[in-house]
Order: C-alpha cells, then structure tokens, then sequence
C-alpha cells in the first residue's frame, strides 16, 4: 500500500495546503492527521471546511484501497456530523471502506481531537472510475 500512499499524495497537492497528512493505508483503512494553526480558524475555532476535507480525504482513500490500482474513485456525496469544536493542537481522522461495490464504495470517517476525542463524523460514498491508461 506504500505506492497508493506515495500516488496519492502527489495528485491531491490540496492535502498540503490544509497540512493534511496520509500516515497509513492498508486495505479498506486510512489515517491522516493535521495540526490546527491560525490560517485554518475562524474565530479560533478550526474551520468546519478543514474537518470535513480531513473527513472525506480519509473516507476516500480506504475506498480507493478496496480499488486500486486497477481504478480510482471520486465523491459523489458526503455526510459530516460536527459535535465538538477542535481549538488546537493535532486531530486525525481514521477513514474505513464499509463496502466496495461494483460502481459505488461506502466510507466513513471519525475524526478526534489530541485528547482521542471524537469531534466529528462523516460517511461519503464514492464512484469507481477506472483508469483509462497507464499513469
């Protein structure tokens, strides 16, 4: 799965913008983690927009686990559950491939904060896309 982490990280330079980190992929799971600084709040509290790209970039990549390298996939929907603001300091979000379906995967997402607690949720699904050529 190193080379999925390794493709993936160079088609989504967004990850590096929000300082999004993939620090593991195995089959059908995903982790990736962030630190909260000033450019990411509003108001001191980090950015619901920060939470929900954490959210579906770990939903997407355990998808694209069940998947690759044979196809990609991309969102066609997503689902986020704010329940606590995250103020500082690091979170993470865990992503797992709930079904991989012929055309459709379904994902979710649990994002904690640096005390491990759970400050929001996401499910997406996503639609395969096979690859039309070798990259």
């Amino acid at each position: 799965m190193s080379d999925l982490k390794e493709f993936m990280t160079g088609i989504v330079p967004y990850w590096q913008t929000l300082g999004l980190e993939l620090k593991e992929v195995e089959p059908g799971h995903a982790v990736f983690v962030a630190q909260v600084r000033p450019q990411l709040t509003q108001n001191g509290v980090l950015h619901g927009g920060v939470l929900a790209s954490i959210a579906d970039s770990a939903c997407a990549v355990a998808a694209i686990s069940r998947v690759y390298p044979e196809s990609y996939a991309t969102t066609i929907n997503l689902q986020v559950s704010y329940l606590k603001p995250v103020l500082e300091g690091q979170f993470r979000a865990v992503g797992k491939c709930l079904k991989a379906g012929r055309n459709v995967l379904f994902s979710e997402a649990a994002i904690y904060d640096e005390k491990d607690t759970l400050v929001c949720r996401a499910s997406s699904q996503l639609m395969v896309v096979p690859f039309v050529s070798d990259r």
